[in-house]
């Protein structure tokens, strides 16, 4: 694939785990999937990738949005344990015999 930066052509390429996950809906691109052809110095790379992770993210659909509307939606309405890590507790049977 080929990225243009102030006129001059960059090549990279996606190298994804499992490798057909470039093509997958669901799949969250990183930036250490981009993998830079073209000869350069690190921090040139480091730019370069940055802004074609950046190109990339902004045009794909943002899967994450529509995740948080759901999830906020099945939500329950008592998280009082969840907040402090607490498990719940059990209350014990007495005999009264």
């Amino acid at each position: 694939m080929m990225y243009n930066r102030d006129g001059t052509l960059i090549e990279y390429t996606l190298k994804t785990d499992p490798p057909e996950a470039m093509y997958w809906t669901t799949y969250r691109l990183k930036k250490r999937d981009i993998q830079i052809i073209t000869k350069t110095d690190k921090a040139t790379a480091t730019q370069i990738r940055q802004e074609i992770f950046d190109d990339i993210i902004s045009r794909e659909p943002n899967i994450k949005t529509t995740k948080d509307k759901v999830h906020k939606k099945c939500q329950s309405t008592s998280q009082e344990n969840a907040k402090g890590r607490q498990s719940q507790r059990k209350t014990r049977r007495r005999n009264n015999n």
